[in-house]
């Protein structure tokens, strides 16, 4: 019987992912472990990257996906909605 892994997969290598020292594609034996490294990435990389992007984990069964999106322009604030 094959071991099931999960793998924490950054989807969108940016230049300060790069630049970090943190490795993509990393594995565990349990879900438990991936999850905790996930938000433990995700909430490294949104306080101490640079702030172009925001990140996110997104559980995808035996893949937790830390996806990125550009931060909105936060100096329109006083918009009306």
């Amino acid at each position: 019987m094959e071991e099931k892994t999960y793998t924490v997969h950054i989807e969108n290598e940016c230049s300060c992912f790069k630049k970090s020292g943190f490795e993509n594609n990393l594995t565990y034996d349990n879900k438990a472990d991936a999850q905790m490294k996930a938000k433990i990435l995700e909430c490294r990389m949104n306080q101490e990257f640079c702030h172009t992007h925001y990140f996110e984990a997104e559980d995808r069964g035996d893949m937790i996906v830390i996806g990125s999106m550009v931060r909105a322009d936060f100096e329109d604030e006083d918009d009306d909605y």
